[in-house]
């Protein structure tokens, strides 16, 4: 699967280089599951929030281009949370890790009410998109957006 990043603009508190947390799709299942790849291309440390507090909560976007048509999905923004505190997971420099996004679930938009089945050729972009707040720049959590795309075997 190819590795696309369309736009993306860091300013982490803890590093100087543009873009050190790319995105990679590794895989799409037909079923609806997204299984990425978020890595550290910096030798320092990277801080990402974690999506169970509102400043991590929905920062995910799926675009999805069928036959020429253009859906899009993006993670629900109207959650509760029963403790919200700034919490981050820390990605050492040059390390990866897992990210599991599933449009299908409970907590995303644009389906209305149906399933997504990703089939050969459809393209699917993700998008990791983490607005700016006073909270990153204490804690040195990165903000930005990253990016990738594949297209569907």
């Amino acid at each position: 699967m190819s590795l696309v990043n369309l736009f993306s603009e860091s300013a982490a508190a803890t590093t100087q280089q543009m873009n050190p947390l790319l995105i990679r799709v590794l895989d799409v299942s037909y079923s609806g599951e997204i299984t990425l790849e978020i890595s550290n291309s910096s030798k320092d440390p990277i801080r990402i929030w974690k999506d169970s507090n509102s400043w991590g909560a929905a920062r995910w976007r799926v675009l999805l281009v069928r036959k020429g048509h253009l859906q899009t999905f993006f993670q629900d923004p109207d959650q509760d949370f029963t403790v919200n505190k700034p919490t981050f997971t820390e990605i050492p420099g040059g390390a990866r890790i897992e990210q599991r996004l599933n449009p299908n679930g409970g907590d995303w938009r644009g389906l209305e009410g149906q399933k997504i089945a990703f089939v050969p050729g459809d393209v699917v972009i993700v998008v990791y998109d983490v607005p700016f707040t006073p909270e990153s720049l204490k804690l040195g959590v990165w903000y930005g957006v990253s990016a990738a795309s594949t297209t569907v075997q």
